[in-house]
C-alpha cells in the first residue's frame, strides 16, 4: 500500500494464505473508505483514501501525499493498532523494523520512505507496488510451456537471494555483522512488481545482533516456511532464510505446497521428520539440476544448505537459464493481466475520489493558533463586507460551501445508485457524488446530474451510441465578465487485454492510461486491440476534475 504484509507471531498459514494485502485481489474486494471506528484521516503528512486490510499488529491504508502545484504521490501506510501503542514491546517492534529497513538500500528490498507519529499513532509509510505476491504464481496451475514458467520461478528466487543477501551483510557502526535474519522469507513476503522486479517485504520479526531476546517457547513466523532449527526455537543465522527460500523455490517450480498441513503442529513436524520429496519427484517437468539445487537448499541440517543466499542464486543459475526481469513483467502481464487490471481500476476509483474532493475542499496550510485567531478575525471581516455587497446587489450566489459528498444510501439513490449495490458501487458514487455547491451549480446550469457515469459506463460496455446531454460546456467568466476558457480534466482508462487508445484522432498509446489531460467537454475515444478489434464510445472530461476512470472488457 509496504513492506505491508504484518510480521506476526506463531503465525498460522494453514489456510488461505496471508497475503500482502495491497496487492491481492482476493484479499482486497474494494479500495472503500474506511468508516469503521474512530480511525483517522491523516497521519502525518499522509492523507488516509482507505484502509486495505487489518493484522494482529497493524492496520493498511492507502494513502496520498500532495504537494504544490498538483505534486502528489500514492503510497501504503502501516499503522501500528492504537490499542497496542501503550505496549512498550509492540512499539519498539514497529519502531526496529522501520529503523532497520531505512538502513537497507537495494532494488530487491520494499524501503520505508517514512517513520512518524502523529499524536499517540505510529506509522511506517511505504511504496505502493503494483504486481502480485508470489502466492499467486504459487497457486496458478502449470502451463503447457512448462520451461517458461520453471524459468521465471528461477528468476524470481535469485532476485530474492539478492535482496535477503543485502540485509545479511548489513553492518552496525562498528563495521561488524548485524547478523540479521529475516525469519518470514515466505511467499506472502515475497512480491513480484509489474515490472518483474522482485520485492522483499516486512521485516517486521527480523532478528539482528544486540536486538531484545525472543522469549523462550516464542517462535517467529510462518510455521510452514521455517527452517529445522527455526522450528526448535534454537540460535538462528541467514541459512534459515536459505531453508525457506527453498521451500518457496520448490512450490512455485511444481505449484505444490510442501509442509502445508491441517494444523500448525502438523506443519512443524513435517518440517522436523517427514521425508522431504525432490521437487523432479512430484513434477517431472522440474530438470535434475534445478531439483538437486531445491534438494540442498532444504537440507536438514544447516550444514547440509548452501552457505549464503549469494551462493543459492548462482546454484540456481548454473541449474537454468532464469529469466530476466523484463520476461518475468510479460508474464505477469499475461498470466496475471485481468486481476492486474481490475486492481488498478479499482485504485483509480478511490484515489480520483480523494483528488476531486482535495480540488473542490481547498485546505490552507497549518498555522499556529495564534495565527489561526488572526486569520479567523479577518475572515469575518472579510465575510461582513460581502455580505454588504450581496446585499445591493440583484445576483443570487449558487449553492453552498463545497465539501465531502453524504455516502448515505438516501444519498446514492438520489444520484442514481443502487443502496445495494455492493463496494464498487459505492466507490463510484464516492468519484461521481457532488458537493452542495456543484449540485446547485449544476441545477442551475439545467445540466444532467451523473452523465459523466453513464457515459462511462456505456464506454465500458462497448456501446459506441453518444453519451445524454449537452455537448455545451458553459464557458466560466472572468471579473469583467469576459469569457474564460474552462479548466482541463483527467482522463484514465485500461482495457483487458490491452489496447491502443486515441482521443479525437489523437493517439495516446497503449492502456493503462493514467490521469491524462484532456479539454474539457464531451470527447470522442477509439479503443483498438492488436488483432484488430475496435471500440468507439464518448466520454464527459469534467473542468478541472478527473473522469470515472474507464475499464473496457472485450
Amino acid at each position: 500500500m509496504t513492506a505491508v504484509v504484518i510480521g506476526v507471531e506463531a503465525t498460522s498459514d494453514q489456510g488461505t494464505d496471508e497475503q500482502d494485502p495491497r496487492h491481492s485481489s482476493d484479499a482486497v474486494p474494494s479500495y472503500q473508505a474506511d468508516t469503521v471506528g474512530a480511525a483517522p484521516s491523516r497521519l502525518g503528512r499522509y492523507e488516509l483514501l482507505g484502509r486495505l486490510a487489518t493484522g494482529g499488529m497493524a492496520e493498511i491504508y492507502l494513502a496520498r501525499l500532495a504537494g504544490e502545484a498538483g505534486f502528489e504521490k500514492i503510497v501504503v501506510v502501516k499503522r501500528l493498532h492504537p490499542a497496542l501503542a501503550a505496549a512498550d514491546d509492540y512499539v519498539r517492534m514497529f519502531l526496529d523494523e522501520g529503523k532497520l529497513v531505512a538502513r537497507l538500500d537495494h532494488p530487491n528490498i520494499c524501503e520505508v520512505h517514512e517513520l512518524g507519529r502523529d499524536g499517540a499513532d505510529y506509522f511506517l509509510a511505504m511504496p505502493f507496488l503494483d504486481g502480485v505476491p508470489v502466492t499467486d504464481l504459487i497457486a496458478r496451475p502449470r502451463d503447457p510451456d512448462r520451461r517458461r514458467q520453471l524459468r521465471v520461478a528461477a528468476g524470481v528466487i535469485v532476485q530474492a537471494c539478492a535482496g535477503l543477501h543485502h540485509a545479511h551483510e548489513l553492518r552496525g557502526s562498528d563495521g561488524e555483522s548485524l547478523n540479521l535474519v529475516h525469519r518470514d522469507a515466505s511467499p506472502s513476503n515475497l512480491f513480484v512488481t509489474a515490472s518483474g522486479v522482485v520485492k522483499v517485504l516486512d521485516f517486521g520479526i527480523a532478528k539482528i545482533r544486540g536486538a531484545t531476546a525472543t522469549e523462550i517457547g516464542m517462535v517467529k513466523g510462518k510455521w510452514q516456511y521455517m527452517a529445522p532449527e527455526q522450528v526448535a526455537g534454537e540460535e538462528l543465522d541467514r541459512r534459515c532464510d536459505v531453508f525457506a527460500l527453498g521451500i518457496v523455490l520448490f512450490e512455485i517450480a511444481t505449484h505444490q505446497r510442501l509442509f502445508k498441513r491441517d494444523s500448525e503442529f502438523l506443519a512443524a513436524r513435517a518440517v522436523l521428520e517427514e521425508p522431504i520429496p525432490r521437487a523432479d519427484a512430484v513434477d517431472p517437468a522440474v530438470p535434475v539440476a534445478l531439483a538437486d539445487v531445491i534438494a540442498k537448499a532444504l537440507g536438514r541440517a544447516r550444514s547440509e544448505r548452501y552457505a549464503d543466499c549469494a551462493e543459492l542464486a548462482r546454484a540456481i543459475e548454473g541449474a537454468i537459464d532464469i529469466a530476466t526481469a523484463s520476461e518475468i513483467a510479460a508474464t505477469l502481464a499475461s498470466d496475471h493481466g485481468e486481476e492486474l487490471t481490475k486492481q488498478r481500476t479499482r485504485q483509480l476509483r478511490v484515489i480520483d475520489v480523494a483528488r476531486d474532493t482535495a480540488m473542490t475542499t481547498p485546505r490552507g496550510p497549518r498555522t499556529s493558533r495564534r495565527w489561526g485567531v488572526i486569520a479567523a478575525g479577518v475572515a469575518v471581516a472579510i465575510a461582513a463586507m460581502v455580505a454588504v455587497i450581496a446585499t445591493r446587489t440583484d445576483r443570487e450566489p449558487a449553492g453552498g460551501s463545497a465539501g465531502k459528498p453524504d455516502l448515505s444510501n438516501d444519498d446514492r439513490a438520489n444520484r442514481g445508485g443502487s443502496p445495494g449495490s455492493g463496494d464498487d458501487a459505492i466507490v463510484g458514487d464516492l468519484h461521481n457524488g457532488q458537493s452542495a455547491a456543484e449540485t446547485a451549480a449544476a441545477g442551475a446550469r439545467g445540466n444532467h446530474a451523473g452523465s459523466s457515469s453513464r457515459d462511462n459506463n456505456a464506454g465500458s460496455s462497448g456501446d459506441s451510441r453518444e453519451a445524454e446531454g449537452s455537448d455545451e460546456i458553459e464557458m466560466p467568466v472572468d471579473h469583467l465578465g469576459s469569457p474564460v476558457a474552462p479548466k482541463p480534466g483527467l482522463f484514465s482508462i485500461d482495457s483487458n487485454p490491452f489496447a491502443k487508445i486515441a482521443v479525437d484522432g489523437h493517439d495516446l498509446g497503449p492502456t493503462p492510461i493514467v490521469h491524462h489531460s484532456l479539454p474539457a467537454g464531451k470527447r470522442r475515444v477509439h479503443a483498438t486491440l492488436a488483432d484488430g478489434r475496435s471500440k468507439d464510445f464518448f466520454v464527459d472530461i469534467p473542468a478541472g476534475r478527473a473522469a470515472a476512470p474507464i475499464t473496457l472488457s472485450w
